[in-house]
């Protein structure tokens, strides 16, 4: 009877505090440590632009140093030759930070990759040899950016809706022609948005080359943003980066067939040796920026606010990128 009883407390015991003998729950496995990502994001992030860097030509103040270049200036640009089409620091931050690391090298053989196949010939016939990246520049929600109120107190020149329109009617006729874009900034609600253009433009997957063309109208100073400019401030200018062959002879082919097209004023090739724009020079291929006139020249906003003047600048873009398309740069 007593044998009976502590064998009662014993089970009693056991099962509060467990036994020696018997097995405990096991305990649930360690969760193992999140691994670290094994290679670099594919582009690493632009460093913001300057807040009073100009960033077109509108923006330029009058004694700005600019480099004035003839469009029917010949420019050679020799095979394997050096080309500065962009910042050598493209990628890196304004402030440089030294640090010295330690690293072993693995030597390896890496498989020679297979050749991209040809892009395909177009129904026209053409054999596409750029992507061309089509900026339309600032959206609705840049300050400025319009023209004085018209004599009849309601017509304004909005900028973003001329850029928008401009490409709109490129994209139309380069579908029709087979050859290959990239609409950078479909978006309308937007601001200037300067390093998503870029990265946009850069991040591109693309089997062949790219060229960034950004499309703008221009402005002259004035003595207040409801005040037009002088008559005699007008025409046609195209921005490329200053150094850069390949951007030079860019600029020329589109500066001919939009003068020609436009018959507007020829402001020839520009370009700035020092705080050039954003977009030529973040941008990681041949870049240039046109500017279509000015809108706040009251006759040439005038123009530049019907249908067939504006078809007349897209068609002078297209008739550019053709020229590019079979003859390259």
């Amino acid at each position: 009877m007593l044998g009976k009883f502590f064998a009662a407390l014993k089970g009693i015991f056991s099962s509060l505090f467990g036994s020696k003998n018997t097995p405990n729950t096991p305990a649930p496995a360690p969760t193992p440590a999140p691994t670290r990502p094994t290679s670099k994001p594919t582009q690493p992030t632009l460093p913001p632009p300057v807040a009073t860097d100009p960033q077109d030509g509108s923006e330029l103040k009058p004694d700005t140093i600019v480099i004035v270049a003839h469009e029917m200036e010949e420019v050679v640009i020799r095979p394997g030759e050096p080309d500065k089409d962009f910042d050598d620091d493209i990628f890196a931050d304004e402030t440089t930070t030294t640090t010295t690391t330690t690293t072993t090298t693995t030597t390896t053989t890496a498989p020679t990759p297979a050749p991209a196949p040809a892009p395909a010939p177009t129904p026209t016939g053409r054999q596409p040899r750029y992507l061309w990246c089509l900026d339309n520049g600032h959206g609705s929600k840049t300050p400025g950016k319009r023209s004085p109120v018209f004599d009849d107190g309601t017509t304004q020149f909005m900028e973003y809706e001329f850029n928008r329109d401009i490409v709109r009617r490129i994209i139309i006729q380069l579908e029709k022609e087979g050859v290959k874009y990239f609409n950078v900034v479909p978006e309308v609600d937007t601001d200037n948005f300067l390093e998503g253009r870029v990265e946009r433009a850069n991040n591109k997957k693309s089997d062949l080359p790219k060229i960034f063309l950004s499309v703008h109208a221009n402005a002259a100073p004035a003595k207040s943003s409801k005040d037009w400019a002088a008559d005699s401030i007008k025409g046609i200018e195209t921005w490329f980066y200053h150094g850069s062959k390949k951007g030079q002879r860019l600029a020329s082919v589109f500066q001919k067939h939009l003068v020609e097209a436009t018959g507007f004023n020829n402001r020839h090739l520009k370009s700035r040796p020092e705080g050039q724009f954003y977009v030529l020079r973040k941008t990681n291929m041949p870049a240039v920026l046109t500017e279509n006139g000015f809108y706040n020249n009251k006759l040439e906003a005038a123009q530049l606010m019907k249908d067939s003047v504006r078809q007349k600048i897209a068609d002078a873009h297209v008739a550019a990128i053709l020229e590019l398309e079979d003859h390259g740069i």
